[in-house]
């Protein structure tokens, strides 16, 4: 037995070595096209047509390829031909051409390509197939039928297509086009018919895809098949809430490309990153003890379940009147419902109650989440996801556990197909390891809304001034994380007659246009977003060497998973080019008399398809003005400063670095009002958290294509040029909280929270 295994440990080894030659082309790509430019790589070709090759490697030094040729050999007269190939080294590769002109139609031709060294060894060879063929339009049809748990019936309302073929409209040819669905569906009897453009002989395929089954697919040749019987098999129907998700490195292997871009995004921090973990330790100490203050004390962790406290039963009044606060709908999972949504929704032991303790070991050691729950908001729970429902009933609550529909498969079905399901935006992926299914939400900003858009629900008793009840309770609804309503009621999603399309584009732009792809330049101006770039390779979506493997696609319907926009998670000094080509600064209106120097200064959200800013209320921009002449900061003369959120510490953890309130400018922001929870945390409370708002008291952030002016005055001191400068300042959290935090021991460097984005400087001589 050991002589045994002694040969068959030589014998692998044996075929490792020679692995690394020709035999198994590793490093060796090739394209057939009827472009001179090889941009397309073609399998079926016309007698017109003229075929062009490439041929890449990088196992030999080109220079020791002694004998470069390709061989076409016909089916129909079984006759050779040998062609020379050439090495070109503009493209690093050597290429090829030949007409087609003596191959008949109906021919398939078997092309050898040989790359031949000094040694006989050294030979590498590729072998393919095309067929050549008459360009025509083919009818297509068939019927589609759909298999369950009550049998095989027909289906009705099913996406037919030819692989590949991409809804976008074929006359629009920029990075963004319009939608134009190039889909059949079956009729009520599962029947469709359509037509297609090719050339006979050529093998596609003919796909099928509906929401609740998974894709399917047949391959007919063109020309000599158009009967076309497809069966799709119904997802499963039940989700299953112990499934373990699995990691993004998994995914990798297949989409090195989304993984990497994944791996850099907010997504995969929004579990871990400090900001975001210091507002889940402030809910939850405010939810459970009704007081901020004791975020560090680990014994509110301890009740798995615990009741709301926050503000319950306290007394408040308004302009509307008096009330007691009933209670509100949010709940202990609220945060890691969106920050770690593959942790929320798992069940505790009760097997009822969501996980919610998402501490990842950041402000203290305790860390209660697994390794993929830790990596934010990833890619198996992406697309577990079936459904979210998108009605506006569901507009107040956030995440997972309130709008997301999933359905992930039964541990013990393992590996088969059964055990296996994942959603997206493609009728037409039908790779066995993936079990897809098609949700054409995923294309449509609605797949977002979940995690950015919900509200405080606060249920309200009013009372008298003896807190005796007087009138029937009222529900008052403050939103928060509003950025789904804000770009569904402006001129970028097209949904609403109110709000017809406009927008700097002139096109309807779903979230993923802009925080996926890189959002498109406008042509006012011909400017773009800093390092702009567009795919254009139409295997993007799979890794290189899985590319043999992939559907070729239109590359601008593949859009990477950057999920790019404040850019939370990078370093300071980084640039944040989203916050930089949000909006537009500008200094205007610029004039001197008596010795009082005015102007305007104009912010206008150009280029985003919501308020500016946006997300939860927390965030805030500051636009903070000065006035310098004969190096003196002049005396502003009007009442435009900025409001009390911008900061007022002088003897802080910061020592007053980063206050703003006072100064010459204006604050962006939802400001709330809250109930004292500690006395201690009064000057605090203008970092209002949306889960703790009873009132809202202004919202001075600038809705999708509209322009803030505010007008300026300051007392000149002589005839000197005279320095006027305007800056943006995004901060994350407001100054209170950054205080708060830092005094408790929780030091968040003010590099890290505030960022720069615009600054525009003018001088003007009185």
């Amino acid at each position: 037995m050991n002589y045994f295994f002694r040969i068959c440990t030589i014998i692998s080894l044996v075929a490792m070595v020679f692995s690394s030659w020709g035999a198994t082309f590793a490093g060796v790509s090739y394209t057939l096209s009827r472009n001179p430019d090889y941009s397309t790589d073609d399998r079926a070709l016309i007698p017109a047509d003229t075929l062009y090759i490439k041929v890449s490697q990088n196992i030999l030094d080109y220079r020791e390829i002694k004998r470069p040729f390709f061989t076409l050999k016909s089916h129909i007269t079984k006759s050779k031909t040998k062609y020379p190939l050439h090495w070109n080294s503009d493209l690093i590769a050597f290429t090829g051409i030949t007409l087609l002109e003596n191959y008949p139609v109906g021919d398939k031709i078997t092309i050898k390509m040989t790359l031949r060294g000094k040694k006989a060894k050294n030979e590498i060879t590729k072998i393919d197939q095309f067929v050549v063929g008459s360009a025509g339009k083919w009818s297509l049809k068939g019927i589609i039928s759909g298999k369950g748990d009550m049998g095989t019936t027909l289906l009705a309302n099913a996406r037919v297509r030819v692989q590949g073929v991409a809804d976008i409209n074929t006359e629009d040819t920029s990075y963004h086009p319009k939608d134009d669905d190039k889909f059949t569906l079956s009729d009520g009897q599962g029947k469709f018919s359509m037509y297609y453009e090719g050339i006979s002989g050529h093998v596609v395929t003919v796909t099928a895809g509906k929401e609740g089954f998974k894709n399917a697919g047949k391959k007919i040749i063109l020309g000599q098949e158009k009967d076309v019987s497809i069966t799709l098999i119904s997802v499963p129907a039940e989700d299953h809430r112990d499934y373990e998700y699995r990691s993004p490195g998994s995914c990798k292997k297949c989409h090195n490309n989304f993984y990497n871009e994944w791996e850099e995004s907010d997504m995969a921090h929004a579990a871990i990153n400090p900001v975001n973990q210091l507002v889940f330790f402030l809910y939850t100490s405010w939810y459970v003890t009704g007081d901020r203050s004791n975020f560090m004390d680990s014994s509110i962790f301890d009740n798995p379940n615990p009741p709301f406290v926050g503000d319950k039963g306290k007394i408040f009044e308004d302009a509307t009147g008096r009330y007691k606060i009933l209670g509100d709908a949010g709940h202990i999972h609220d945060c890691a419902d969106c920050h770690s949504p593959s942790h929320a929704s798992k069940t505790q032991a009760d097997g009822v109650t969501p996980q919610w303790d998402m501490r990842a070991g950041i402000l203290t050691k305790d860390d209660k989440l697994s390794v993929v729950d830790k990596q934010g908001v990833h890619c198996d729970f992406c697309h577990k996801i079936c459904q979210v429902r998108e009605e506006e009933e569901y507009w107040t609550e956030p995440g997972v556990n309130y709008k997301v529909h999933l359905l992930r498969p039964d541990l013990l079905r393992g590996s088969s197909p059964e055990g296996k399901v994942m959603f997206g935006p493609f009728d037409d992926v039908l790779y066995q390891g993936m079990q897809a299914s098609v949700v054409p939400q995923f294309t449509k900003s609605e797949i977002c809304s979940p995690c950015h858009q919900d509200a405080r629900k606060l249920y309200l008793q009013p009372v008298d001034e003896n807190g005796q009840q007087n009138g029937d309770v009222v529900e008052r609804i403050l939103w928060s994380e509003d950025t789904y309503r804000e770009w569904r009621f402006s001129g970028y999603s097209g949904l609403e007659p109110a709000y017809p399309v406009a927008n700097y584009a002139g096109k309807v732009l779903q979230c993923q246009g802009c925080h996926m792809k890189d959002p498109p330049s406008d042509p006012s101006t011909g400017k773009s977003i800093a390092d702009y770039s567009e795919i254009t390779d139409p295997f993007f979506l799979i890794s290189k060497e899985k590319s043999k493997y992939a559907t070729k696609r239109d590359p601008r319907t593949v859009y990477p998973h950057r999920f790019e926009g404040t850019n939370q998670n990078l370093p300071p000094g980084k640039r944040k080019r989203y916050l930089d080509w949000a909006v537009d600064l500008k200094i205007t209106n610029e004039s001197e008399n008596g010795g009082i120097l005015s102007f305007d200064v104009n912010v206008t959200n150009s280029h985003t398809g919501h308020s500016y800013p946006s997300g939860v209320t927390q965030r805030n921009v500051v636009l903070l003005v000065e006035a310098i002449q004969s190096g003196t900061i002049l005396t502003q003369k009007n009442g435009q400063t900025i409001d009390t959120p911008g900061g007022n510490f002088p003897n802080g953890y910061y020592k007053g670095e980063g206050d703003y309130a006072g100064r010459p400018g204006k604050i962006f922001m939802k400001h709330n009002r809250m109930l004292v929870d500690n006395e201690e945390l009064a000057p605090f409370f203008y970092d209002i958290l949306y889960a703790q708002a009873v009132e809202e008291l202004y919202d001075t952030r600038i809705k999708a294509n509209q322009t803030d002016i505010t007008h300026y005055e300051f007392q000149t001191l002589n005839n000197d040029a005279i320095t006027v400068t305007a800056r943006l300042i995004y901060r994350f959290l407001p100054k209170g909280t950054l205080e708060f935090a830092a005094q408790n021991g929780f030091v968040i460097p003010l590099e890290e929270n505030d960022y720069e984005s615009h600054k525009v400087e003018l001088s003007f001589v009185p």
